[in-house]
């Protein structure tokens, strides 16, 4: 949890006179403020990211400890600012299980979809608990299309977000589900069925989804012509992104002031490293203030960042990030071959990127962008 700065307390002191032989020592300010007491909802989130980032291998043992920490999260703090966060973080944790390990991969799906329904028909489930069920079991359903993509797959996923749309309460989950569909029809090679979609929501009953869906328009104006990009990286290095045509370029929006951001681009460096022989390129751009250069320098050279990294000081003020509705690190863009924009991700912090994103999302496009299946 991100704890607000706490006011640095300044004390006043009435001037005095010393005793004979004694010594003013003016009383120092007390400097022990402790921080505001976390919440029970925060302590819950706390757990439920322990368990889940816990090293070790991810075996069954594992799962029911996962699990059982995210569903105790959701039962009894379902309304919290932080349980899309949670929702996420269950749907996708499979994600990051190797290729090789399938089947634990099917089993921690099977068993949470039985925790799931064991919660549900639960008695004395509140209303609240069961958007933030109906929210995960159509986040479960992204989950599995995007680990395999099918008709019936996709069939499903519609029907829990309509069953979703169908739940009291769960208007707060809508945008981001949504917008993931939109998200999936265009990976699945349908652009125009993307962007139908997007624009029957600008009609949605909830603002939080009309708006969503203007952002998400926006960006289908640029799917429609190469993107350009040409700059002087921190190294000294220049970068055009038209020199880049014939291979698949994923551009990475980043900032210092941002930890979710930074944390992702040690899994962003091993996709580079297993696809950049088949075809991918990897572009960064630092999205801090241009009274930050020797810090941005610094991190670089510390985290051993081989990528161009774009820095002009202006943070999403430059010249393109507002064509691509880019307004906070992390942001995830991926161009195809022919320089035109495949997909678009972004988290603050939770919605659109989870922690296990650039394998999650971004290794499945870049497969089928270079044709490997």
């Amino acid at each position: 949890m991100n704890l607000r700065l706490l006011p640095i307390l300044v004390a006043t002191f009435l001037p005095f006179a010393p005793l004979a032989g004694q010594t003013s020592a003016p009383k120092s300010a007390d400097k022990s403020a402790k921080a505001p007491a976390k919440s029970a909802a925060d302590l819950s989130f706390e757990a439920f990211n322990r368990e889940r980032g816990a090293p070790g291998a991810r075996d069954q043992a594992r799962f029911q400890k996962v699990i059982a920490a995210g569903m105790d999260y959701l039962a009894k703090h379902p309304t919290h600012s932080r349980a899309n966060e949670v929702i996420l973080g269950l749907a996708f944790y499979a994600g990051a299980i190797p290729k090789q390990q399938a089947a634990l991969q099917t089993s921690y799906v099977s068993f949470l979809k039985l925790e799931l329904a064991n919660l549900r028909y639960k008695d004395g489930v509140s209303d609240a608990t069961k958007a933030a069920l109906a929210a995960l079991d159509a986040s479960i359903a992204d989950f599995e299309v995007r680990t395999a993509f099918s008709r019936d797959n996709l069939t499903n996923l519609r029907e829990k977000l309509d069953a979703l749309e169908e739940t009291p309460g769960a208007a707060r989950f809508q945008a981001d589900r949504e917008r993931s569909f939109g998200h999936i029809i265009t990976l699945g090679s349908a652009p125009a069925r993307g962007e139908e979609h997007f624009r029957r929501l600008l009609e949605h009953k909830e603002k939080a989804v009309k708006d969503m869906a203007r952002e998400e328009l926006n960006l289908y104006g640029a799917r429609k012509e190469p993107f350009a990009l040409k700059f002087t990286g921190l190294d000294g290095m220049e970068t055009d992104l038209s020199q880049l045509r014939g291979k698949v370029v994923a551009l990475y929006f980043w900032s210092t002031t941002s930890k979710s951001s930074t944390d992702r681009l040690e899994a962003l460096k091993q996709v580079y490293s297993d696809y950049r022989r088949r075809g991918l390129e990897v572009v960064t751009v630092c999205l801090d203030k241009a009274e930050d250069r020797a810090k941005v320098e610094q991190f670089v050279k510390t985290a051993r960042i081989a990528f161009p990294v774009h820095f002009d000081g202006k943070g999403t003020r430059n010249d393109f990030a507002p064509k691509f509705n880019v307004t906070s690190a992390p942001r995830l863009l991926v161009f195809d071959q022919k320089g035109m924009l495949q997909m678009s991700v972004q988290g603050s912090p939770v919605g659109r990127i989870v922690a296990d994103t650039p394998q999650n999302q971004l290794e499945p496009t870049v497969r089928r962008l270079l044709g490997i299946k």
